[in-house]
C-alpha cells in the first residue's frame, strides 16, 4: 500500500472513530436526560419572556413601573427565602446515603425553611407599610403585600425541584418546572388583562399556593411513600445549614446586583418610567441566561458526585469543556441581539421603549461576561463545595457596584447602571478565574 493511500485510510478510520465517539456521547447525554433539562429550561424562559411581553402590552408604562418596583423589593426577600435550604438540597440529597435519609433531608429543609419564611413575610409586611416610598409607589402598597405572601410557597416549589434534580429525575424535573412556570406566568397575564397589576399578582399568589402543595405531594408520594423519617446526624444537618447559608449569601449577592440597580434608580430618580425603561432594557440580556443556565443545572450534580469520589481529573477536564461551551453559545447570542437590538425592542415592546436600545446593548455585554463566563465558574465551584470563593468575589463586587451606582446614577441615569454592570462583572469574573486555578492546583493535586 502506497503512502497516500495509507494516510487516506488512517484518516477515514480516525473520522469514523470520532463519529462513533460523538454518537456515543450524544446517546449518553440523552439517556441521562440532558436534552430534557435543556428543553425544559428553554421552555420555562420562553414562557416567562413572552409572559413579560404580554404584561408590558397590557399594563401602561406607569403601572408596569410600579409592579416592577415591588417585584424588585420582594426579590430582596426571596434571597433570604428558607436561608438557602432549597438550593442546599441539590447537593445534600445527592450526598445522603439512603432514601430514608434523602426523605428526612427534604423534610428537614421544608420544615426549617418554612419557619424562617414566616419571619421573612412578617418583616416584609412591616417594611412595606413603614418605609418612606416615593409617593407614586406608596399609594400601591397592596401589590407589595401580595408579592411578599408568595415567598413561602415559592420556597416549597424550589425545594421540591432541587430534590427532583438531585435524584437525577431529569425528565420529571423538566415537566414539573415547565408546567409550574407556565401556570404562574399565564395567571399573571390573565389577571393583568382583566384588571391590571393588583389582580395579576393576586392570581399569581393563588397559583403559587396550588403549585407548591402539588409538588410537595408529588415528592412524598412518588419517591418517599415507603420511606421512614429518621433522625439526621447533627454533623450532616450542620453541614447542610452551613452550605445552604453560604450558597444563599453568594447567590443572593449575585441577585442583588440587578435588584440594586432598580432600587437605586427608583430612589435617586423617583420615576416609575425610568424603572420601566431599565426593566425592559434588561429583559432580553437577562433571559439569555437560558442558554447557559440549563447546562449549569444539568452538570451541577455530576460535578458534586465526581468531587465526592475524588475524580479530580474529570472535574478539571470538564471545567474547561463547559466553560468553552457556555462562552461560545453566549457569544453568538449576544452578538446577534446586539446587531438587531433596535428591531427587537420595537417589535416586542413597541415604540414607547425605543430609547432603551443603547442601555440594552451595554447590558448585553454585561450578560456575556456574567452568564457566559462568571456564572459557569461560580456554578462549578459551588457544586464541588467551594462556595466561600464565590462569596468573597460577590462581596467585593457588591461593594463596587453600590459605590459606582451612587456616584454616577444621579448624573447619567440608566446608562450609568448598565456600564457599572459591565465593569463589576468583569472584575468578579477575573477574581473567580484566578481563584479556580489556585484552588485546583492546591486541592486537586493532593
Amino acid at each position: 500500500m502506497n503512502i497516500p493511500m495509507k494516510i487516506g485510510l488512517n484518516r477515514i478510520i480516525f473520522e469514523n472513530a470520532m463519529l462513533k465517539k460523538l454518537k456515543s456521547n450524544i446517546i449518553g447525554l440523552k439517556e441521562k436526560g440532558a436534552f430534557h433539562v435543556v428543553a425544559g429550561s428553554f421552555l420555562i424562559k420562553f414562557v416567562s419572556f413572552f409572559g413579560s411581553v404580554f404584561l408590558v402590552r397590557l399594563l401602561n408604562k406607569s403601572e408596569y413601573g410600579i409592579l416592577s418596583y415591588y417585584e424588585n423589593f420582594s426579590s430582596y426577600l426571596t434571597i433570604l427565602m428558607g436561608l438557602g435550604l432549597a438550593s442546599g438540597l441539590q447537593r445534600y440529597v445527592v450526598l445522603a446515603d439512603s432514601y430514608d435519609e434523602k426523605k428526612s433531608t427534604y423534610m428537614y429543609a421544608i420544615k426549617r425553611g418554612s419557619l424562617v419564611n414566616i419571619f421573612i413575610v412578617i418583616f416584609g409586611m412591616f417594611y412595606i407599610a413603614l418605609f418612606p416610598h416615593p409617593e407614586v409607589f406608596a399609594s400601591n402598597r397592596v401589590i407589595g403585600y401580595l408579592l411578599v405572601l408568595c415567598i413561602p410557597f415559592l420556597f416549597i416549589l424550589n425545594a421540591s425541584l432541587s430534590t427532583i434534580r438531585a435524584l437525577f429525575k431529569n425528565k420529571l424535573y423538566s415537566y414539573v418546572s415547565f408546567i409550574s412556570s407556565s401556570l404562574m406566568v399565564i395567571s399573571r397575564v390573565i389577571g393583568a388583562g382583566l384588571s391590571g397589576a393588583e389582580l395579576s399578582v393576586t392570581f399569581r399568589l393563588v397559583i403559587d399556593i396550588i403549585v407548591a402543595f402539588s409538588c410537595f405531594y408529588l415528592i412524598i408520594n412518588r419517591f418517599f411513600s415507603k420511606c421512614n423519617n429518621i433522625r439526621l446526624e447533627k454533623q450532616f444537618t450542620s453541614s447542610l445549614n452551613r452550605y445552604s447559608l453560604q450558597i444563599m449569601l453568594t447567590d443572593g449577592l449575585w441577585a442583588v446586583f440587578m435588584l440594586n440597580d432598580l432600587f437605586l434608580l427608583g430612589q435617586f430618580t423617583g420615576s416609575e418610567t425610568a424603572i420601566a425603561d431599565y426593566k425592559i432594557a434588561s429583559v432580553i440580556p437577562a433571559n439569555l441566561s437560558i442558554l447557559t443556565s440549563a447546562i449549569g443545572i444539568f452538570i451541577a450534580p455530576y460535578f458534586t458526585k465526581k468531587e465526592n469520589e475524588r475524580d479530580y481529573a474529570w472535574v478539571k477536564k470538564k471545567f474547561k469543556t463547559v466553560l468553552l461551551l457556555t462562552s461560545l453559545i453566549m457569544g453568538i447570542a449576544v452578538l446577534a441581539c446586539f446587531l438587531f437590538a433596535e428591531y427587537l425592542i420595537t417589535f416586542i415592546y413597541g415604540e414607547a421603549y425605543i430609547s432603551t436600545v443603547s442601555t440594552m446593548r451595554l447590558l448585553l455585554m454585561a450578560s456575556f461576561i456574567n452568564n457566559g463566563v462568571r456564572a459557569t465558574i461560580a456554578n462549578i465551584l459551588s457544586s464541588i463545595g467551594k462556595q466561600k470563593i464565590n462569596l468573597i468575589a460577590a462581596g467585593i463586587g457588591i461593594v463596587l457596584q453600590v459605590a459606582l451606582n451612587i456616584i454616577f446614577i444621579p448624573q447619567y441615569g440608566t446608562t450609568a447602571v448598565a456600564l457599572t454592570s459591565c465593569v463589576v462583572y468583569f472584575i468578579m469574573t477575573m477574581l473567580l478565574m484566578v481563584a479556580w486555578h489556585v484552588e485546583s492546583r492546591r486541592s486537586f493535586n493532593k
